[in-house]
């Protein structure tokens, strides 16, 4: 996190330098400062995480809107909070009951008679009509003014509908969004969508209305809250867990997922209650999150999805159909949360609208499969400036550059696991002395699953070629223990120690080592390793659990495993010739 500080108590902050010819330009409270700084309101890295995030976005957001007031630009209206909106089906409903509620009220003590009048006030003025002061009923007379008023308030109401014209409600728009916390933005395209909605259940309401003075019986609806949760709501639960300890919580990653899933689906139902969200509306949203292409630069991934679909994206690559579906799981989950703690137990016969039926259909006969690297991939990756001649490209990370893919090939262990490393993570057991790799959650890592939980000895090659060296340098440096093993890889905006890095290993290994199957990346290492164990007549429930992988077999438990076993059974494996003459030096 390249903008990430600690105050002198600890707390971390978002400090970014604000260009000098910018600083006049900034909106408020910025105007003029030389940083723009917020705190992320913890101690603790793991839950910096999407703060940090918040802030960064929000930073970039002041930032163009500077450089467009530095340029003479308008600035840029302000989207309305989508996920402050609720669905236009919510406010339709919310508006439509809230009416025939007022009239609900109206046929038994609305007449204003009764409501600003005593009796002994009216037997003073003999010449009035005598009501009924304490008849819970609509008297004659107010019964046919009543109806008169309404007939001509639904024609208007209609008249407004037919030219699609909300601006006779607009009052009655600006009072609901007021009252909901929601930004008021009238030329917005949200905005508008609101308005109509509340002018359909105005037109619906006197409909019904009417229909009542006929003597029919038209029931009040219930409040849309009996329709469940709205999706932020149900998000909020489900990042949160249950809080029973040992119960599964979503990670730092996956926390980073549903943050895009929750935010596209926001943006296209608005914040619907999953009572109105049906199989409909879930297959309408996938459709259109097909149409989002992926590697969209950061000025149209800020864009609503309605309006990002308005541009013109035939340039870029669509997204794979098994996204879209990881993306759907996601919100099933939420839905699943939402109904497992009962909050839609009140909505008959709930269907979670993200289950099988909405998912798309992998052709696996184009899935691109990652293959393993064969022997003469090794050598030629091995054999490239990086392990031969010390090279050092920034991009790789220093020392990461060289450390990574030969961990990865002789552990097995999946990138982002190695990336997380911190030196404290690469230690020696104390009963047994022998060398391992803690795959784990502390120090705020994040692992992929719970099999993913493991210590991976170290292969006798690793410490031949000198990773235990590598760490007493780092530590002969001043570096602490719980500091990372690879100082020098950046994070990404996410705070991804892993993400930068892939993107050079993929470049460094198209341009330097000359391999341009796409379907061999970094990931190939553990394809490599897992094909090095079958060699070695490992067994499955070994292989399994030195990789960390779920197996096959049903009920397999392989997590009962000593230190010393497995590093028995690890160095039965023959280290590829690729690797037998390497050796780290330290610079």
């Amino acid at each position: 996190m390249a903008y990430r500080t600690t105050d002198r108590n600890g707390t971390l902050y978002f400090r970014r330098v604000i260009p000098a010819e910018l600083r006049p330009f900034m909106p408020a409270p910025w105007t003029g400062k030389a940083n723009w700084t917020k705190s992320l309101r913890t101690k603790e890295a793991r839950k910096a995480v999407q703060p940090y995030a918040r802030c960064l976005s929000d930073c970039e957001a002041d930032f163009v809107a500077a450089e467009r007031a530095k340029r003479g630009e308008a600035p840029m209206a302000a989207p309305l909070r989508r996920s402050a909106m609720p669905s236009v089906e919510e406010i339709e409903a919310d508006v439509f009951a809230a009416l025939l509620a007022a009239d609900d009220a109206a046929r038994t003590d609305g007449d204003a008679r009764k409501q600003l009048q005593t009796a002994e006030a009216r037997a003073e003025l003999p010449h009035l009509r005598a009501i009924a002061l304490d008849g819970r009923w609509m008297e004659e007379d107010f019964f046919e003014g009543y109806g008169e008023e309404l007939e001509l308030l639904h024609g208007d109401y209609a008249r407004a509908l037919a030219r699609q014209n909300p601006q006779v409600v607009d009052a009655e728009c600006r009072a609901f969004l007021r009252h909901r916390g929601i930004p008021i933005e009238p030329d917005s395209g949200d905005y508008r969508e609101a308005a109509m909605a509340i002018l359909r259940a105005h037109v619906r309401a006197y409909e019904a209305k009417l229909e009542r003075q006929l003597g029919k019986a038209i029931a009040t609806p219930a409040p849309s809250r009996r329709r469940g949760p709205t999706l932020s709501e149900a998000y909020a639960a489900w990042k949160t867990g249950s809080g029973a300890r040992g119960s599964k919580k979503p990670g730092e990653r996956t926390l980073l997922e549903a943050d895009y899933a929750v935010r596209r689906l926001t943006e296209w139902h608005g914040d619907i209650r999953l009572g109105d969200l049906t199989r409909e509306k879930a297959r309408d949203f996938r459709d259109n999150l097909a149409r989002v292409p992926t590697r969209l630069p950061g000025d149209l991934k800020r864009l609503p999805m309605r309006d990002l679909l308005k541009r013109d994206l035939s340039a870029y690559a669509p997204q794979h159909a098994a996204t879209i579906n990881k993306t759907l799981n996601i919100l099933a989950a939420i839905a699943n949360h939402a109904e497992a703690a009962g909050s839609l137990d009140g909505v008959p016969d709930f269907k979670n609208p993200f289950g099988k039926g909405t998912k798309l259909v992998v052709d696996a006969r184009v899935e691109e499969k990652r293959q393993p690297f064969s022997a003469a991939d090794l050598t030629a990756i091995f054999t490239t400036g990086v392990f031969r001649s010390g090279e050092r490209p920034r991009g790789g990370g220093g020392e990461a550059a060289f450390w990574l893919p030969v961990l990865a090939l002789l552990s097995g262990a999946r990138q982002g696991e190695l990336a997380q490393l911190r030196l404290t993570d690469l230690s020696q057991d104390r009963e047994t002395g022998v060398w391992y790799l803690d795959i784990s959650t502390a120090g705020g890592r994040s692992i992929k699953t719970a099999s993913s939980r493991r210590k991976i000895p170290l292969h006798p090659e690793l410490e031949r070629i000198g990773l235990l060296r590598y760490r007493q340098a780092l530590l002969d440096g001043g570096a602490k223990p719980e500091a990372s093993l690879w100082p020098n890889v950046e994070a990404d905006k996410e705070g991804r120690q892993n993400g930068p890095w892939s993107k050079w290993f993929n470049r460094y290994l198209r341009d330097k080592a000359g391999i341009e199957d796409r379907t061999k990346v970094f990931h190939s290492f553990r394809h490599s390793f897992k094909e090095l164990a079958r060699a070695a007549r490992l067994g499955e429930d070994v292989h399994d659990a030195l990789t960390g992988h779920t197996g096959g077999g049903l009920g397999r438990r392989y997590g009962g495993f000593g230190l010393k076993v497995l590093a028995e059974e690890l160095a039965r494996i023959e280290a590829p010739d690729a690797v037998r003459s390497l050796r780290w030096e330290e610079r």
